[in-house]
């Protein structure tokens, strides 16, 4: 059983949540099904000239399928590696299909975008101010247009009960002990909704829509999901890469010698638009 090769070296001085991971990002984070693309597109009548930003765009998961089907995307990130990922993964694209342009929550109203249709956002809504962002997007979305807030519960924190999870947690906490919740995630359990937060912003008119997934991990995909993620410093794992490996593949093959896993997973759309 392979490792997930160390992509990058980490100095020190590198304290952003996704530095370093832009490669795990794109090859382990797995997309989301057609038929959310399908739901945007139908539920905001999305056309080959509509305005569209995705806002915490990584390594273009959400972008690149828009733009394969024939829109055009401003693809924004603070992060230059998920932007310079996210150009080599998009490369066979059309000419101009997606800007991607370095940017944040906090730097919108610098990126000089034309009115927009829609504004999408996976897996990076949690990171940002906001009840500030969506009120900023409110002067540049147009009428009938909204915000699609993707995410995937396919992290280990979902599947504490199905082996796999308790196995990444064991071996993480075995490792890095109190240290290891690089993000600060498991201490913000008292964080409001994303649904409440659209319900008192200009966007409050929501509705809900659940995909199921079901996949066949190996076990580099396991490893390499978590290499992906804010929860894991690279600082940390900096010198401790192949023993995590190491570790964490013996302890899933123990739980299934096979080393595949049947995964099951929810993607969750919230599409939120003015009264």
């Amino acid at each position: 059983m392979s490792c997930p090769p160390d992509q990058d070296t980490y100095p020190a001085k590198k304290t952003r949540f996704f530095t370093g991971k832009a490669g795990y990002y794109a090859k382990y984070r797995r997309g989301y099904p057609a038929a959310v693309f399908d739901t945007i597109i139908s539920r905001f009548a999305l056309h080959p000239n509509s305005g569209i930003l995705d806002l915490g765009c990584g390594t273009g998961n959400v972008a690149i399928p828009l733009a394969e089907r024939g829109f055009c995307v401003h693809a924004v990130d603070p992060e230059p590696e998920m932007l310079a990922e996210g150009r080599r993964r998009g490369a066979a694209l059309p000419p101009g299909r997606i800007t991607w342009q370095a940017g944040s929550d906090t730097t919108i109203a610098g990126l000089r975008l034309t009115l927009l249709r829609l504004c999408t956002m996976g897996l990076s809504f949690h990171w940002m101010d906001r009840a500030a962002v969506l009120q900023a997007l409110d002067a540049l979305i147009e009428p009938g247009g909204g915000i699609a807030c993707l995410s995937r519960n396919d992290s280990f924190f979902s599947h504490l009960d199905n082996g796999w999870g308790g196995a990444v947690k064991d071996v993480l906490s075995e490792m890095l002990g109190d240290e290891w919740d690089y993000s600060g995630r498991l201490s913000r359990t008292d964080e409001d909704r994303h649904e409440q937060i659209f319900l008192t912003s200009p966007f409050p008119v929501i509705e809900e829509h659940s995909f199921q997934v079901r996949e066949e991990l190996t076990v580099d995909d396991i490893i390499g999901l978590q290499l992906s993620t804010s929860y894991i410093s690279p600082v940390l794992l900096h010198e401790r890469h192949t023993e995590f490996c190491t570790r964490l593949t013996r302890r899933l093959l123990e739980l299934e010698p096979s080393g595949i896993f049947t995964d099951e997973s929810t993607v969750h759309l919230i599409i939120a638009k003015r009264r």
